[in-house]
């Protein structure tokens, strides 16, 4: 099975870390409420969720990128540029199911409490991509608003499928039968959805994900082996493009 550590680094457009261990504690205990409260397994929060208004996210999170639009100041030095977290700041987490001693959680309906989530990958980011938040974007704006798909299908794709955390689909398959049998339904169906109908074009699926697909076809390809590794037990964990 395909994991991590045999794959290509992977980056985004931003490099990101927490400030301070007192400030990801906080952010886990937050998504990770969510994550039993929805019955999803990639919760998204934006940062005044978690932290408070404005001068309260100060501090707790930093993201630094070059400049795309001036990756070189006037004396030739390399432009760096800063998120600004108290505006438009996003907590990504990703959890799996925990085995229990027989290799299985107590309740078969999903996890219900703390020890039966396992912390995958936890991770700030900056706002949505051109003001195209996971958090708000309309499903009908996705094509995503369809019978039996909701906004986990959503943070399913920006989290657990984006740039921070795709590689670690193999951590992830394990266990996902192990999942609240309402969560997996709505993976299930989001994914036949997006590949019989592709609504979702490749430039959508980068202000997502931020992993970038040459074409619909492949798109489609990587989805359909998604639902495959997920669902009927395809060995080869699907790679994304680099």
């Amino acid at each position: 099975m395909t994991m991590r550590d045999e794959l290509p680094p992977r980056t985004g457009p931003w490099a990101t870390r927490f400030d301070s261990e007192e400030a990801m504690v906080q952010a886990d205990d937050a998504l990770r409420e969510a994550a039993l409260k929805n019955h999803d397994l990639s919760p998204i929060l934006p940062f005044e969720a978690v932290y408070g208004e404005g001068e309260n996210c100060l501090g707790k999170a930093t993201a630094i990128t070059i400049d795309p639009r001036r990756p070189y100041s006037a004396d030739g030095e390399v432009n760096y540029v800063y998120a600004d977290f108290s505006t438009r700041g996003l907590l990504y987490g990703v959890y799996r199911p925990a085995e229990g001693a027989e290799g299985e959680v107590e309740d078969e309906n999903g996890p219900t409490d703390d020890a039966d989530l396992r912390n995958t990958t936890l991770y700030p980011y900056p706002g949505g991509y051109e003001e195209f938040d996971p958090v708000t974007v309309p499903l009908a704006d996705l094509g995503l608003d369809v019978p039996g798909v909701d906004r986990r299908f959503v943070n399913f794709c920006a989290g657990i499928l984006g740039v921070e955390a795709v590689d670690d689909l193999g951590m992830l398959r394990d266990t996902f039968d192990l999942a609240w049998p309402d969560y997996q339904g709505v993976i299930r169906a989001g994914l036949m959805h997006v590949v019989a109908n592709e609504p979702l074009t490749v430039e959508q699926w980068f202000a997502l994900t931020y992993v970038k697909f040459p074409d619909q076809r492949e798109l489609r390809a990587y989805l359909a082996q998604v639902y495959a590794y997920l669902f009927e037990d395809f060995d080869a964990m699907p790679v994304a493009p680099q």
